[in-house]
Order: structure tokens, then C-alpha cells, then sequence
């Protein structure tokens, strides 16, 4: 998450009355491939990578796929600095005026899988 990203969902949920944020990832996320194997790519997808990281470090700690996991945590991580970031989402998601949640695209059924929490 970056400042223009976050600034876009304010002014959706402050100016547009946006009642629900989505927030999500995909499997076989080429940037978490990229996160889990390391290396530099010469392209700007280092800077996805460089901000899944956390994620990706979270999930080595879990049993399971090391790209399905790092993509549901990437989701989580997000969900939580959204709902947390100061003023306006954090007032909005307290308040009920907003809710933030997250989910899995499955690109071969088509299917989201929503996150708990």
C-alpha cells in the first residue's frame, strides 16, 4: 500500500459513501513468485516484491505452499493497514461506516475464496 492508493480509498469512503473495500490477491501472483525466489529483478516488480515480503516471511512460518500462503497473508497485511490507517479508514471500518475485507481469486474457477476476519 502506498499513499495514492490509500488516498483513493479515502476519498471513496469519505466523498463517495463506499460502504465495502475488497481487498484482493490471486493465485500464482507472479509477484509473490518473484517475493518467495528472491533475486533482483531488473524491473519495477522488485518494488511489488520488496512490499510482499512481509508476507512472504510470515508465511514461511506455515506449513503449506509457499506462494498460495504468501498471497492470503499479502490480502490480511492489507485488510489490516486499511482498516487501521489514520484518519479516515480507521474512524470509518470503528464506526461501521466502512467495512474492509479480503479474498482469494482462483483464476481457473473463477472463484473468490473470502479470508476470516
Amino acid at each position: 500500500m502506498d499513499d495514492a492508493v490509500t488516498g483513493s480509498i479515502e476519498y471513496a469512503v469519505e466523498h463517495l459513501g463506499t460502504p465495502l473495500g475488497l481487498v484482493l490477491g490471486h493465485e500464482k501472483c507472479g509477484a509473490v513468485q518473484a517475493a518467495v525466489g528472491g533475486g533482483e529483478p531488473k524491473t519495477h516488480i522488485q518494488s511489488l516484491a520488496d512490499a510482499i515480503t512481509p508476507a512472504v516471511s510470515e508465511a514461511r512460518k506455515q506449513p503449506g505452499d509457499l506462494v498460495a500462503n504468501p498471497v492470503a497473508a499479502n490480502v490480511r497485511l492489507v485488510v489490516r493497514q486499511l482498516r487501521t490507517s489514520q484518519p479516515i479508514l480507521a474512524k470509518a471500518t470503528a464506526s461501521g461506516r466502512v467495512k474492509i475485507v479480503g479474498g482469494v481469486y482462483d483464476l481457473d474457477s473463477g472463484l473468490v475464496k473470502m479470508l476470516p476476519g
